[in-house]
């Protein structure tokens, strides 16, 4: 009896308490609202303004007057909105009081008047609506239990409905990506753009070998529209997406906050890539990924561990500020130079596109350091034949420099690591040597023949127009043309190559540019092109598509800003390729018929954006296209694996030190003397020139069919028998 008494008198007074700090502060609430209403009609007495209308909403008592329901209703949905345990709160005060009130009617009904046993009858009378059919005989008796009974009917409604909001609320959390990631070793990417899935689908290649791996998503959008992209990715008939054993997580946050990075361990990630966003201006774009990259510096728990970032650039000129605000902490790929250095090399040496594409995913061998105890003190050129699997190509010293196509005598030291091209990390190994290096015949002379004049033509409009027209014109002979065929008027163009006063004028050296105002899918705008001045009047100046020495159709930016995707971009370079192969058809046959000797004209290079795209090119007929989503997206995934990749890509992939070419075999065998011979033969001829052979393409092969053989070609040691139209595939300078 003590017992019950106590806690009965606990929960009264703990809700007495509650209900006397409630009243004294609607009390308070009152009093000030009463100031503050004879002091606005003192002011309002005061200036004389007191009409009829104010007059009669004081009499409604309307003006700042609150009823007990409304401060009720007020109190109640300010602990709701302000405690989540407030609902749990009022259900226990409610039960407290049923059972404390039907208690004590109970014990004065009851004959043994026992306050314990009230409350235990009262309590089944609340938990089970069917004891009270054994109430003791009698109305009020019976009243009491019927009442207590459907109170506790309510009471268990309203537990019901409690837990089972809760329960649909933690749903909804989950299924918006609310939880904590509990993972470590994984890949964090952070942002959605037009490159993730095949971000995605590298990385999946990259884990297949180690039976799969995570990747976290966080981005700023609706989760379940991401899992949906990636359903339809993997669903899709055309190039779909394989995971291969990867899981793909995928949570909706900003990446910029701390508390985000956190939800998804970006703290205990194996890498982590930030993508820029599609629907900011490029400039913006780069200052946003500037503050992603502090608010990952700034992160306590991030510093200190082995993870690297990879970080997406639209602008060159923007790689400094990362530069600025953290050095050697962030490794910056810059998509749009790649891209432009990578449409004109593509342009200039047909086959090349296949080869890079081959190099830079994931599917075929790509670039791998491993440290190798037994090359230690050989030469450069002594390891050319040691990998059975693999082509080396460079060295990374222990002070962390790395060398591509290094000299030949450069000596490989205690903790050096060998750069090869190879299928997987684990797939070669050094070989036991045997293979003889030491009686190579001499490469033949090369005969220098002069560089001659191009004419080159853009077929669509690049925001960094600018930097590829400079890049190209360090590649070109003086007084080569380039002609600019875009629908951009020809006064707009100086002021969008300056890029809005962000850039110094163009002046280039060897390139003299002619601007064609025109759509690239109208084909009356592409038979005969007529030059214009920078006022827009024409020049004079006319040309063909047949007298071309090459031809680039870019993915067109002013399309893009008028809201084009990434399919219809690709629509229409689709369309100007037909048009322009039409076109230059045409006009050879014409020309074949007068001189049966006439060269064919150039094979246009195509930019393409969506990877779905590229089972149209056979139809298009179409041999020289870039996939420059899916060659940036690889590119970043071989960074996120490893970020001494960004030295060997950016090396490869610009102007500077060893660039990719594809040679004639007669470069280095002279096939009257030595036509059968293995690919070791050649890679170590090629090494007289200072070059690495990477691989070979055969004649009667093309570059898509050649796949297997024009990067890391298996059993190099056999010999074959060489053509002069056979070429080899080299990294080197010049």
């Amino acid at each position: 009896e003590f017992s019950t008494l106590l806690l009965l008198l606990l929960g009264t007074n703990t809700i007495a308490r509650f209900l006397l700090s409630e009243y004294k502060l609607v009390k308070r609430k009152a009093e000030a609202m009463s100031k503050a209403i004879h002091a606005d009609r003192g002011n309002i007495n005061h200036r004389g303004n007191h009409n009829k209308t104010d007059v009669k909403r004081d009499e409604e008592g309307q003006l700042g007057v609150f009823t007990a329901y409304e401060m009720f209703e007020y109190r109640i949905d300010y602990y709701f909105s302000t405690s989540k345990w407030a609902k749990v709160a009022l259900l226990l005060g409610f039960t407290f009081v049923l059972i404390a009130v039907g208690a004590g009617l109970l014990a004065v009904s009851l004959e043994d008047h026992s306050i314990s046993n009230a409350v235990w009858i009262a309590w089944t009378y609340v938990a089970d609506p069917g004891t009270h059919a054994d109430a003791p005989a009698g109305f009020f008796i019976r009243l009491i239990s019927f009442s207590i009974t459907v109170g506790g009917m309510l009471i268990f409604a309203l537990m019901i409905g409690i837990i089972s909001e809760y329960i649909g609320d933690k749903v909804d959390e989950l299924k918006k990506g609310k939880s904590r990631i509990i993972e470590s070793d994984h890949t964090v990417i952070l942002g959605w753009n037009d490159k993730s899935l095949a971000i995605i689908q590298q990385i999946a290649l990259a884990n297949e070998s180690e039976g799969g791996g995570t990747i976290v998503v966080l981005a700023d959008e609706d989760k379940d529209e991401l899992e949906s992209k990636l359903a339809s990715a993997i669903q899709s008939i055309e190039n779909p997406l394989q995971l291969l054993g990867t899981e793909v997580i995928f949570r909706s946050g900003n990446p910029l906050m701390e508390c985000e990075l956190r939800r998804v361990s970006a703290n205990t990630a194996r890498s982590v890539v930030a993508l820029s966003l599609d629907d900011l201006d490029p400039d913006e774009a780069d200052s946003n990924m500037v503050r992603q990259v502090m608010a990952l510096k700034a992160f306590d728990e991030f510093g200190g561990n082995d993870c690297h970032v990879v970080v997406e650039v639209n602008d060159v000129d923007n790689q400094e500020l990362f530069a600025l605000v953290a050095p050697d902490f962030a490794e910056v790929v810059v998509t749009h130079d790649i891209i432009g250095r990578l449409m004109l090399q593509c342009a200039r040496c047909p086959g090349l596109a296949c080869v890079l594409e081959e190099m830079m995913g994931f599917e075929g061998s790509e670039f791998y350091f491993e440290e190798w105890p037994e090359l230690v003190c050989k030469s450069f050129y002594e390891i050319t034949c040691r990998f059975d699997d693999a082509v080396p190509i460079g060295i990374k010293t222990s002070t962390g420099e790395v060398f591509i196509n290094p000299e030949n005598d450069h000596i490989i030291k205690e903790g050096d690591k060998i750069l090869v091209l190879a299928e997987d990390n684990d797939s070669y190994e050094v070989n036991d040597g045997s293979y003889k290096i030491h009686r190579i015949n001499k490469v033949p002379e090369i005969f220098e023949t002069e560089q001659k004049v191009e004419k080159i033509m853009f077929c669509g409009w690049r925001r960094d127009m600018a930097d590829m027209i400079a890049q190209l014109d360090e590649y070109v002979q003086e007084g080569s043309e380039l002609w600019l065929f875009n629908s951009v008027p020809a006064p707009k163009r100086a002021e969008l190559l300056k890029d809005k006063g962000n850039k110094e004028e163009l002046i280039t050296n060897n390139l003299t540019i002619c601007n064609v105002v025109g759509n690239p899918i109208i084909r009356r705008d592409l038979n005969r092109m007529h030059a214009v001045d920078d006022s827009g009047k024409p020049n004079g100046r006319e040309i063909t598509l047949d007298q071309f020495d090459s031809i680039l159709i870019l993915a067109d930016a002013v399309a893009m800003e008028n809201g084009a995707n990434m399919m219809s971009c690709d629509s229409r370079s689709l369309s100007s390729l037909l048009i322009i192969q039409d076109i230059q058809k045409k006009l050879y046959d014409k020309r074949k018929s007068k001189d049966p000797n006439a060269p064919p004209p150039c094979a246009p290079i195509s930019e393409i954006l969506d990877t779905r795209t590229k089972s149209l090119l056979k139809v298009a007929n179409c041999h020289g296209y870039i996939m420059s989503n899916q060659i940036i997206s690889s590119v970043m995934a071989q960074v996120s694996e490893d970020k001494d990749i960004n030295i060997v890509l950016r090396e490869i992939l610009t102007a500077d030190g060893s660039e990719t070419y594809i040679r004639k075999v007669t470069r280095f065998v002279d096939l009257d003397e030595d036509r059968v011979l293995s690919f070791w033969d050649i890679a170590l001829r090629a090494r007289q020139r200072r070059e690495v052979a990477v691989g070979y393409k055969p004649a009667e092969l093309e570059f898509k069919d050649a796949t297997h053989l024009i990067i890391n070609p298996a059993e190099k040691f056999v010999p074959r028998k060489w053509s002069p139209n056979d070429m080899i595939i080299t990294f080197a300078l010049d």
